[in-house]
């Protein structure tokens, strides 16, 4: 899995009568294992139905929507923005395979490898 995000910038949202809605790249961890790749993103704010994660042919695209608060703080350091991120995907991860659960605001996405590209232990005979 190239780990490369895309030069073009995310896009923005625009409610109606509202201005742009600031989109940013979530932060990621990528470690990879035997049998997959497994993502980790940091989306504070994204309930599940403001996620949506695909996988179309060699690219994975993940997008986070956060609902402003009810009510606006008096004073805010920190502001909540909409997620975009794309990865491109190579031909021997199992697109099919991948499962994707979110917890706590952190995005864990398993993106399995084809199983002739696993690697094989070898059993080694003593005589």
């Amino acid at each position: 899995m190239a780990t490369v995000t895309t030069a073009t910038p995310a896009p923005t949202r625009r409610e109606p009568g509202q201005r742009a809605v600031r989109t940013v790249a979530p932060r990621v961890d990528i470690f990879e294992t035997d049998k997959a790749y497994v993502l980790v993103a940091d989306m504070p704010g994204v309930g599940p139905d403001g996620l949506d994660v695909e996988a179309e042919r060699d690219t994975l695209v993940i997008r986070g929507r956060v609902d402003p608060p009810a009510t606006r703080p008096d004073y805010q350091e920190f502001e909540l923005a909409d997620y975009f991120r794309t990865f491109s995907l190579t031909q021997d991860l199992d697109i099919d395979g991948i499962n994707a659960t979110l917890r706590d605001g952190v995005l864990r996405v398993e993106i399995p490898k084809l199983p002739q590209v696993q690697p094989k232990k070898i059993l080694v005979r003593t005589e």
